[in-house]
């Protein structure tokens, strides 16, 4: 009976501190990097809250983009923009440290400025008649993009709190610019043009780390 209250007693604060150590492991933030964006003169960060219900994950992720020099797969001058994804992501297991296989939707904007040698409208007059005529310079093209994308992914613990994402899925866009077509260079002929209007492919993958 003295061995029994004894272990009781020790047991007691092992539990206790057991399910303490399991609540400080419950991970609630996660800040993540998406490294392609850089093939794309561009910086994405992963801002990702844990939601009160479970396994569910909202994020916010926020894009920077600039280039004032030669692009590996766009022709022009310059290029400034920036961004914003949102999802709500959905994990199949809720666990305390979010991994495991997901699924995530959501809405994205997209907004650039993008400077290129192009056909500008050129008023002059002739013989007391005025007449318009096109002129090669450089323009400014501000292109605005809406879409919406679905993936699936699945997120590993490589080092402590640090993971790994890969995901693939599909998406949505419908692009719109300043310019009148034909007077410009198209940013609208593959999927991976600025200004790309349609269905695509969505994937990568991201690094991060997980908060409590």
């Amino acid at each position: 009976m003295k061995c029994f209250i004894f272990s009781f007693f020790v047991l007691i604060p092992v539990f206790l501190f057991a399910q303490n150590e399991e609540e400080k492991q419950i991970k609630t933030i996660g800040i993540g990097l998406v490294p392609q964006y850089a093939i794309v003169s561009g910086i994405r960060t992963d801002l990702e809250f844990r939601l009160h219900k479970k396994g569910q994950w909202i994020v916010v992720a926020p894009q920077f983009y600039i280039n004032t020099g030669q692009s590996n797969l766009w022709d022009f001058k310059e290029m400034i923009g920036a961004g914003i994804e949102l999802q709500h992501k959905i994990y199949f297991k809720d666990k305390p440290v979010p991994r495991g296989f997901y699924f995530a939707y959501g809405p994205q904007f997209q907004y650039y400025s993008v400077q290129n040698n192009g056909l500008a409208p050129n008023n002059f007059i002739e013989n007391n008649t005025e007449y318009i005529g096109l002129e090669d310079k450089i323009i400014t093209t501000n292109i605005t993009k809406f879409g919406a994308n679905l993936i699936f992914g699945i997120q590993t613990q490589i080092i402590d709190d640090f993971y790994l994402d890969f995901y693939l899925g599909t998406g949505v866009r419908l692009s719109y610019d300043n310019l009148n077509s034909g007077l410009h260079n198209g940013y609208n002929e593959t999927w991976l043009d600025m200004g790309y209007s349609g269905t695509l492919l969505v994937g990568g993958i991201k690094l991060g780390v997980s908060l409590d």
